[in-house]
């Protein structure tokens, strides 16, 4: 074995390393935009039903006026939300996976999700609460 075969050896098992090390990227990239299908998908859903709310609201209390401000934010802008959310998203993942640090992956990532949960909280919190508010106004309850 000659110290040129020996180098070649070398250097084919680091080229082997690195191939793999690259799969193992990709695929902790796949499972790090993975994490945030669920909450886009809770997000989404939310917003496409608000729409589905306003003639709710306006059976139950003759007006939109009578709503919270933010529930008719969402009612009303929902759409131009949803958009903006997708757009978000995707951004993300595409930085998740071009990014060529590990610390901008997992960032991106916590913070992708960290937004699509507060912005689905928001969201559903904002259609439900008031809702529950008229249902319980109109079954003779009082409010809390």
């Amino acid at each position: 074995m000659t110290p040129s075969d020996s180098q070649e050896n070398t250097t084919a098992e680091l080229n082997a390393l690195r191939a793999e090390i690259k799969e193992w990227a990709f695929g902790i990239r796949c499972a790090f935009a993975g994490l945030n299908l669920l909450p886009l998908y809770y997000c989404t859903r939310g917003l496409q039903s608000a729409p589905a709310f306003q003639s709710i609201f306006k059976d139950m209390l003759g007006s939109l006026d009578k709503l919270p401000p933010m529930t008719r934010f969402v009612i009303t802008w929902s759409h131009d939300v949803l958009i903006t959310v997708w757009i978000f998203a995707v951004l993300a993942i595409v930085l998740i996976f071009r990014a060529t640090r590990a610390r901008t992956v997992w960032i991106t990532t916590l913070l992708l999700s960290t937004l699509l949960l507060i912005t689905g909280h928001l969201v559903i919190s904002t259609l439900f609460e008031p809702l529950g508010a008229v249902i319980q106004n109109l079954s003779g309850g009082t409010s809390p």
